[in-house]
């Protein structure tokens, strides 16, 4: 049975037994048999340049004018249904932007939990995809003291959902637990212009250390990438190579194809005791073929005074290796692929500062301010304003001033 179909059972299955059982009804442990919750942002950005806007990779479309609410705002609910003493149904429905420009709700997670011990479960059909630290709630913003998590860690593998399974094995070392989570499965996401990303046969292992105020976190995973590009820098550039011939003619199977290979690492760690936190997260892209190669990393501390939480943040994305090289070609086409690796090339050094207001129960008010420095030979998280031909972020100095609004529920 294909992804697809496993997907539509257990989601088909879930929602039959939330329409035929009472909102009140309970398991044989006296525990709610259903059990109902959501979360929600109202973001806006606005970016100190006319000719820019402020883009997150694999998540929207780049705005259309100088305030942009597609960047952070979505909403997500979700549902848990109890079957038996081991087993559950979770399914979870989000909705933002979506790079096509669409909001059409989409099933973020849908699976089944087997739990046959207290520190033994399996899970199967379309989970998080466990690249990062903070990848569990990525998109539960309530959750985290930004505005979003830093893009350049979290720009560099847009990968959200898996299509697959995964174990997760909890033990007790004293005071501390150690948990060990293997997982296999395949991936999707949609890219601007109509172009389509794919990994295959991705497994990985991700191990953790939790204790009382902090938890430590590392994880690798890899496998095969396919990808085709869609959008007119593409095409123009791929008609120009293969028009020239020769050497140049090799470089479009090393732009978009089926034949790719990814590999995804990643550590971190998160302290709070409660007033004072610090979390840091270090990742590293290896691929060898249709985006480049790069690592990045973020630190942030904070501290909280009575509702109000200011933080600071350092990050820092640096490429390895780009998308292609353009050496032996004519200079004409030499700047030509040159130009189109800078567009797929995150790299950036920001500073960020902002606060968080809980002023509510479940609900909490962030504002935040960075100032991002683009590498020379990248766009960052930046995307140039049509109307303005010729003008890229490349080498320049971007302020971006985020608001949001987040409630869980």
């Amino acid at each position: 049975m294909s992804a697809t179909r496993v997907l539509a059972v257990l989601a088909g299955a879930l929602a039959l037994a939330f329409a035929a059982l009472p909102a009140g009804a309970q398991d044989e442990g006296g525990a709610t048999g259903l059990h109902l919750s959501g979360f929600a942002t109202l973001g806006a950005t606005a970016v100190d340049r006319s000719d820019l806007w402020f883009y997150r990779s694999g998540f929207n479309k780049p705005g259309k004018r100088r305030v942009d609410f597609g960047n952070d705002t979505l909403a997500g609910v979700q549902g848990s249904l109890r079957l038996g003493k081991a087993g559950d149904l979770t399914v979870q429905a989000m909705t933002h932007e979506s790079p096509l420009g669409s909001y059409d709700p989409r099933i973020t997670w849908a699976f089944w939990r087997f739990a046959p011990t207290p520190t033994l479960s399996a899970r199967i059909g379309r989970l998080r995809a466990p690249f990062f630290m903070l990848s569990d709630s990525l998109y539960v913003n309530y959750a985290h003291p930004w505005v979003r998590p830093p893009q350049e860690v979290y720009s560099l593998n847009p990968f959200s959902d898996l299509d697959g399974f995964d174990l997760l094995w909890q033990v007790p070392l004293g005071r501390l637990d150690l948990e060990i989570k293997p997982y296999y499965g395949t991936g999707r996401i949609d890219l601007l212009d109509e172009g389509k990303a794919r990994m295959r046969r991705i497994r990985g292992l991700n191990l953790a250390l939790v204790g009382e105020h902090f938890s430590l976190h590392a994880g690798h995973g890899e496998g095969r990438l396919q990808l085709r590009w869609n959008d007119p820098a593409y095409h123009q550039l791929v008609g120009a190579l293969n028009l020239a011939g020769g050497a140049a003619a090799a470089l479009p199977a090393r732009l978009s194809g089926k034949q790719g290979h990814a590999g995804f690492s990643s550590a971190g760690f998160q302290w709070d005791d409660g007033r004072n936190m610090l979390i840091g997260e270090f990742v590293y892209r290896r691929a060898d073929r249709y985006v480049n190669s790069a690592h990045a990393w973020y630190l942030t501390a904070g501290r909280r005074f009575g509702a109000f939480t200011p933080y600071l943040t350092l990050a820092r994305q640096r490429q390895e290796r780009p998308v292609a090289r353009a050496d032996g070609l004519p200079a004409p086409l030499a700047a030509a692929v040159e130009a189109f690796a800078a567009s797929r090339n995150d790299a950036q050094r920001s500073l960020a500062v902002g606060t968080r207001w809980d002023f509510a129960r479940d609900t909490a008010f962030k504002v935040e301010w960075s100032r991002a420095r683009v590498d020379r030979g990248a766009w960052g998280s930046y995307f140039p304003n049509s109307a303005t031909p010729g003008t890229t972020p490349d080498g320049r100095t971007v302020h971006l001033l985020s608001l949001s609004l987040d409630v869980v529920f």
